[in-house]
């Protein structure tokens, strides 16, 4: 497996790559506070660190973001869809408007109404 560098991700995004599918990165990178509105991450292995950043409008489709941290980011109108989310962090987060569906968390399957009990949680 060829792991992607957060370099890789900030040239393909300067580059105007908005899509992203099957990129895997190494644990604890981060991109934290960056503005990252609109990106899409589809059967990615992302154990980034998302805080404060702004991903309104962003898609996780596929993705394995366990133990992703995107405490105070910015979530609005963002969907989380049959992703991996075992120890990932929202603290803080806007969530409003975002869609958050069949993600796995230690065997059980979460949705919508899941992710408020994730975030009160923590």
């Amino acid at each position: 497996m060829e792991y992607k560098s957060i370099k890789n991700l900030l040239d393909a995004i300067d580059a105007g790559q908005r899509h992203f599918v099957g990129w895997d990165f190494e644990e604890d990178d981060c991109l934290q506070g960056l503005d990252l509105k609109g990106i899409t991450f589809e059967r990615c292995f992302l154990f980034l660190d998302f805080s404060n950043a702004n991903l309104s409008g962003s898609k996780f489709i596929d993705c394995n973001i366990k133990t992703a941290d995107f405490s105070g980011a910015d979530l609005t109108n963002a969907l989380i869809r049959n992703c991996s989310v075992e120890c990932t962090l929202f603290k803080g987060a806007n969530i409003e408007g975002m869609i958050f569906e069949n993600n796995g968390y230690y065997g059980f399957n979460l949705g919508q109404s899941d992710l408020l009990k994730l975030i009160s949680d923590e």
